[in-house]
């Protein structure tokens, strides 16, 4: 093997790794925001749940124009196949000194 055949061999490698290195770090999803909007969602809500906010044609929180799907007809996966659900909320009964009580939520904002 000759010095031009090593060269050539550790280039190839070297490109290999790098494709190999961006398809390890690819884009992840992002997950669900802890919104009032999504309080109650879990894996089993279907994508007909979302669509009315993320449709691509929608004025309040279109998807975005990287996304896969475009959540084109064909497509009747989940949106929790990719997007990680918002956690559950824990909430608090507190009664106030005239009797009545209110929700206290542990989220703010």
């Amino acid at each position: 093997m000759n010095r031009k055949d090593l060269f050539f061999a550790a280039i190839a490698l070297a490109v290999l790794g790098v494709f190999i290195f961006l398809t390890v770090i690819g884009r992840k999803p992002a997950p669900m925001s802890a919104r009032n909007e999504h309080t109650g969602l879990t894996k089993t809500t279907s994508r007909e749940t979302c669509l009315p906010c993320h449709a691509p044609d929608s004025t309040i929180a279109p998807m975005g124009p990287r996304h896969p799907k475009k959540g084109r007809p064909p497509d009747e996966m989940s949106c929790f196949k990719c997007h990680k659900p918002p956690a559950a909320n824990v909430a608090w009964l507190k009664q106030n000194e005239r009797g009545s009580s209110s929700w206290l939520s542990r989220r703010r904002g």
